[in-house]
């Protein structure tokens, strides 16, 4: 049972993203009026009990367990023997990004973060950094929960492998191959601040690859009768065939390639713990596939609309151009895929140049609408490969 004061809190926040709700032009303490809380209560409440959709809800925030969690961490770091130093790794990076009030500003919008250090934040810039604040207590009260999901996840990707055969790729990192907990925040504020808590479900995950499409098919069918996912199965979203191979009443499952042109056969499965893990299948020439062309992705997916000129300020991101899209990367794209030799030239100009940038301390380049154009197609070219039977690797 939630208290209705703390209904109340969250009801006053919460309305402000509400679609249609209008910022009042002059913010004070309270600008969420009582009337308007009455409106909204029923939407915000839907929010917080989402059973109609596939999430793993909306949860408030007890201070009194989450401190008594950061204490537990804290003492953890200082004084537990680790065996595993990628988890160990993994927990002094939670403890920092909980405890110094400085990383928040990782999970804020730069103009945000500008307007908080000087001290006259408007409306959006205080309710971004609520939502930021919010978010990372709520990510840091479910990762043990995340952890042990994916652990069970680990565990039920391979009895699915020893039955159909495929290899197991499981993700690096601490926790069995969880997804990092900065990576986590960054998604749910940079990358989709729209989204709850609850929508995070690719935090346990794993992947199958298979060398044939026929048996990732086969595999496809065995994991569609199993509970884990019998317990998702009502919501349409509960599995994504980018491979159309779903017939009869499955058909709905089917649905098309990514922008960039990328297929997988993509299912959610509901853990004993309640989370919700995320197990891709796909075939060795796609992830191949994947490999080459997620840098593409990293690149593009920082343009937003991709119908102007952008600019790359992210180190992550520039980081992985430059170690990534090396001439070994463009003699891989020449030789394996020659459709899209063209444009490779466009691209070879746009890495040297953020090269040229960084080295002279400018840590930044811009992406012309042309080069946007080009990585687009390239990306195309090299997934439409991956859809090649084997045309990468053989």
């Amino acid at each position: 049972m939630i208290e209705q004061s703390t209904v109340s809190e969250y009801i006053q926040w919460l309305i402000s993203f509400l679609p249609g709700y209008e910022t009042p032009s002059v913010p004070t303490p309270n600008m969420i009026s009582e009337e308007q809380v009455r409106k909204n209560k029923s939407k915000v409440l839907a929010k917080i009990n989402q059973q109609k959709s596939m999430s793993q809800g909306f949860r408030l925030v007890n201070n009194v367990q989450y401190k008594a969690k950061l204490d537990e961490l804290r003492r953890k770091v200082e004084h537990y023997k680790y065996e595993n130093e990628s988890n160990k790794a993994q927990d002094k990076i939670i403890l920092e990004i909980m405890t110094n009030k400085d990383k928040v500003n990782n999970y804020l919008e730069s103009k945000v973060s500008n307007q908080l250090s000087s001290g006259k934040a408007d409306f959006h810039a205080k309710n971004q950094l609520a939502n930021a604040q919010l978010k990372k207590k709520q990510l840091f009260l479910m990762f043990m929960e995340i952890t042990e999901a994916q652990a069970e996840l680990v565990e039920y990707a391979r009895k699915i492998k020893e039955t159909t055969g495929g290899v197991l790729k499981q993700p690096p990192g601490a926790y069995f191959g969880v997804k990092d907990f900065h990576g986590s925040l960054d998604k749910i504020t940079n990358r989709k601040r729209h989204y709850d808590i609850g929508d995070l479900k690719d935090a346990a995950r794993m992947t199958i690859i298979f060398k044939t499409l026929d048996d990732m098919v086969a595999a496809k069918s065995l994991i569609r009768l199993s509970d884990e996912f019998k317990q998702l199965q009502h919501f349409q979203s509960a599995m994504k065939d980018r491979y159309k191979t779903s017939k009869g009443d499955d058909a709905r499952f089917n649905c098309d390639a990514t922008d960039a042109g990328y297929k997988d056969i993509k299912f959610f499965l509901k853990m004993s713990n309640g989370h919700i893990g995320e197990l891709q299948l796909n075939t060795e020439n796609m992830i191949v596939a994947k490999k080459n062309g997620h840098v593409i992705y990293d690149i593009l997916r920082d343009g937003g609309a991709l119908d102007k000129p952008f600019t790359i300020t992210n180190h992550e991101v520039l980081a992985k151009i430059q170690r990534n899209m090396s001439e070994k990367w463009f003699n891989f794209i020449r030789q394996r895929v020659p459709k899209a030799k063209p444009d490779l030239g466009i691209l070879v100009s746009l890495v040297d140049r953020m090269k040229a940038n960084v080295a002279r301390g400018n840590h930044s380049v811009v992406v012309s609408l042309a080069e946007i154009e080009a990585l687009s197609r390239v990306s195309l070219c090299i997934y439409e490969q991956g859809d090649n039977g084997r045309a990468l690797l053989d």
